[in-house]
């Protein structure tokens, strides 16, 4: 089992080294440490074939969609902290079509956290989403 979520990270982490999502997480996280604008970042695996279209027209203007791989995605909550982003989450939820079961991983960014810090958090979230029951996994799964 380890190492079935071993190489499932290895995968997520070469998704998000293709895809621009560092460079915006690493923008947020200095936002977040020069003006303490709160951040809250998450991965989405939704089947929706209109899910971009979906995420556009239900979110805020200061989230911000990042395609990873088919069906899945990056979203940066900007001013937002992790109640609020699990809120935006599930009133998206709302609007997608139930093909397959969504999952979501969501971490809110610290200050003392470097990018590598809040990419591993998130990634760690994600695979607990992927193996579990639950739609939305956030930082309290970690204990935090």
């Amino acid at each position: 089992m380890y190492f079935k979520g071993v190489k499932e990270r290895q995968v997520f982490e070469e998704w998000i080294e293709r895809s621009r999502a560092k460079k915006h997480v690493e923008q947020e996280l200095y936002r977040l440490k020069r003006y303490g604008s709160p951040i809250t970042i998450g991965i989405y695996r939704c089947a929706d074939s209109c899910f971009e279209d979906k995420f556009y027209i239900y979110s805020r203007r200061t989230d911000h969609l990042i395609p990873l791989a088919e069906h899945h995605f990056m979203i940066l909550f900007g001013h937002t902290e992790i109640s609020g982003a699990v809120k935006a989450v599930e009133n998206l939820m709302i609007y997608m079509e139930p093909e397959e079961k969504e999952r979501v991983a969501l971490t809110q960014l610290r200050e003392d956290d470097g990018i590598e810090d809040g990419l591993k958090r998130v990634l760690t979230l994600f695979v607990l989403a992927c193996r579990g029951e639950d739609s939305i996994v956030d930082d309290s799964y970690l204990g935090r």
